[in-house]
């Protein structure tokens, strides 16, 4: 038997949780949380928090790390992350609510002028 049959066998099982870094507003997708707060605030016209890096405790998702884990014997499931804290969600409406009521410091009208939230 093989090491990488027995490492399969182990994790036989085991499922590991992946996280897409995605706008909550759009379909467009990034590798970190910086540059999903950067979208929102320049294309959606909100301002958010963001996580600190490091602060979560999945994996990101990509194709690769998908295939590396499956090698590994495990099962995939992929969640949205919350770019402003430690939550997931299944579905991505669910995320969208999440961050307008609990994330968004601010609305940006078309003027370009934040206007807080109170």
């Amino acid at each position: 038997m093989s090491s990488s049959n027995i490492v399969n066998s182990n994790n036989k099982g085991n499922t590991i949780i992946l996280l897409k870094k995605a706008c909550p507003y759009c379909d467009k997708l990034y590798q970190s949380n910086q540059k999903v707060v950067n979208h929102i605030a320049a294309i959606h016209q909100k301002k958010v928090e963001r996580l600190l890096s490091g602060k979560r405790n999945f994996g990101v998702y990509s194709q690769a790390n998908a295939q590396n884990y499956e090698q590994l014997g495990y099962s995939i499931v992929v969640h949205y992350g919350c770019v402003s804290c430690k939550e997931t969600f299944v579905v991505k409406e669910e995320l969208r609510k999440h961050c307008d009521l609990n994330h968004v410091m601010a609305s940006q009208p078309e003027n370009g002028y934040l206007e807080y939230l109170v």
